[in-house]
């Protein structure tokens, strides 16, 4: 469920999705006339022009921020490459052509950036909602081995996010899985724990059995 806020300007409008924000804070730094916290509305488009927004929206990993533009020029652009980056205690990171989907291959929602649960205590899963802070979720963002299919991500075609029931977080189609520290491995296919448990993560070791994890 959103909770989707939406700010017209002359330009275009920025949209605002509260659930889906982790507070990474990226438009507040990155153009603060625009978008100020202690500002009410908090989002001013006509402070800076359509360009402008859409970069710095385009920054947002979550998918919190959208901007519609007035003119098609300044829309943001899809990338070309899908990139799922780990975060050090914790979201995964997922930016391209991203496509979620339930357990019956159903596409329930597309983006282009989005932050998925690993730690297993959101409220608003698949998405992220910093929950793993209170959970005291643990894990640096890397790996000891790669238990995934290796490929060369490929231009263009869809990174989808299959929410198995009570598991993990199913990766299919080309990405560039990159550590926290920056090491990068081509992959076609993974499965990510997104229960917190695994002992391999981010990769999933059926510890969401044992654990009885719901979702």
């Amino acid at each position: 469920m959103s909770q989707l806020h939406r700010y017209e300007g002359r330009e275009g409008a920025v949209t605002f999705d509260l659930k889906r924000c982790i507070h990474a804070a990226e438009c507040v730094r990155g153009l603060p006339a625009v978008f100020d916290s202690k500002a009410r509305p908090w989002v001013r488009p006509d402070a800076a022009g359509a360009e402008e927004i859409a970069a710095v929206v385009a920054r947002c990993p979550t998918g919190a921020l959208h901007f519609e533009p007035a003119q098609r020029a300044a829309a943001e652009p899809v990338p070309a490459e899908n990139q799922v980056t780990l975060v050090p205690h914790g979201p995964l990171y997922a930016r391209g052509r991203i496509e979620i989907a339930a357990a019956d291959g159903t596409v329930v929602a597309t983006d282009t950036r989005v932050a998925l649960c690993r730690c297993g205590a959101s409220k608003n899963k698949p998405y992220c909602d910093n929950s793993h802070g209170g959970a005291g979720f643990q894990d640096l963002g890397s790996w000891a081995k790669l238990p995934a299919q290796p490929g060369e991500p490929a231009e263009g075609a869809p990174l989808r996010v299959v929410c198995l029931p009570d598991g993990p977080l199913l990766l299919q189609g080309a990405f560039t899985l990159r550590a926290a520290e920056g090491t990068e491995a081509p992959c076609t296919r993974a499965a990510a724990c997104r229960c917190g448990a695994s002992g391999d993560k981010p990769f999933c070791d059926g510890s969401h059995k044992r654990i009885g994890f719901t979702s």
